[in-house]
């Protein structure tokens, strides 16, 4: 637990027990944090003190603040995932189980934009894989993959439940994700994507763009994802991804 500091300014100190005990959960996402008139009383400090302390957590996004209701915790953000590589190790990496829902698994004629992004010829066809990402078993992401189907026979046989598509990629076909081109921008949620991800009518997503490389730079899946905007804070540019 965090421990106050005499020389560390009021407000500080204030702020981080709060942050202490959320990080800890203590205050789970949701509750109603203390007002500024209550904290001044218990920390015996002014209520502009106690404000700042309130301010600290609302600037950094552990709350959020509702007109004539108060302070609230707000839900946890997965914060620099990057768009790139295994979204499954990018969870794990922050100490989150991650897991899917498997929406749509199949073989198709791609549209234009698909085809172009991939290298393919006209008549070729693709995998689309289209799941619902998870993070501690909640809704997190809406991930649309497109992979070339003459680089992954029988991959639609596979069962991708709560396994790592890059895992099988590697293991199965011997071929190594290796780096990506990815773009990012923040939009509204489509009428789907709201019920999927549990949000809100209107609610702010980030939607990434990825195109995705083997060592010997054959394109080997665009994937196209949707992102809780109040959950991730994402970075975009060029990355390895070994």
């Amino acid at each position: 637990m965090t421990t106050t500091h005499p020389q560390l300014p009021r407000y500080f100190q204030i702020e981080q027990t709060i942050l202490d005990q959320i990080q800890h959960k203590l205050i789970k996402p949701g509750a109603q944090l203390p007002t500024e008139a209550e904290l001044a009383q218990k920390y015996q400090v002014s209520r502009i003190t106690a404000k700042r302390a309130l301010d600290e957590l609302v600037k950094q996004g552990w709350a959020y603040r509702m007109q004539g209701r108060g302070t609230f915790v707000a839900q946890t953000r997965i914060r620099d995932i990057s768009g790139f590589g295994s979204f499954s190790e990018d969870i794990k990496s922050r100490g989150l189980v991650p897991g899917a829902k498997v929406l749509l698994f199949t073989e198709i004629k791609p549209e234009p934009d698909i085809r172009e992004r991939l290298h393919l010829i006209e008549d070729e066809l693709v995998i689309l894989l289209k799941r619902l990402r998870l993070a501690n078993g909640e809704p997190v992401a809406v991930e649309t993959a497109y992979l070339p189907g003459r680089f992954f026979p029988s991959l639609v046989n596979e069962n991708l439940t709560n396994k790592s598509l890059y895992s099988i990629l590697t293991e199965k076909y011997q071929i190594i994700p290796t780096w990506a081109d990815a773009e990012i921008e923040a939009r509204e949620a489509t009428k789907e994507e709201g019920s999927l991800l549990k949000l809100g009518r209107k609610k702010s997503v980030l939607a990434a763009r990825r195109v995705t490389f083997a060592a010997n730079y054959d394109v080997i899946e665009t994937v196209d994802s949707v992102y809780r905007g109040d959950r991730f804070t994402l970075y975009t540019g060029r990355q390895l991804i070994g």
